[in-house]
């Protein structure tokens, strides 16, 4: 009994911290975009210089695309016309 409480114990513990890691890293992405302010107008290698690498790219055409980034709690969307930010694509409420 006592090693299933202890197990169980552990579990529990490595839950809690899993969600902190994971919570702090959404935290600091977003704080990441709140601190470089208005995204239209800026450049794409600015952005990432600034947000790191996004998640994921889509090729929309030729001279557009749409990045993402994405973590646990947190999503946003960026296109951009020839390197250009368009603005934000999404970002779900909450």
């Amino acid at each position: 009994m006592t090693t299933l409480l202890s197990l169980l114990a552990y579990a529990l513990v490595a839950t809690l911290l899993l969600a902190l890691i994971y919570a702090s890293r959404s935290a600091r992405l977003q704080h990441r975009f709140r601190k470089l302010g208005a995204l239209k107008g800026r450049h794409v290698d600015e952005v990432i210089k600034f947000a790191g690498e996004p998640s994921h790219r889509s090729r929309m055409s030729a001279n557009r695309e749409v990045l993402e980034w994405r973590r646990v709690g947190f999503h946003i969307a960026l296109s951009f016309t020839d390197g250009v930010c368009d603005g934000v694509d999404h970002v779900p409420e909450r």
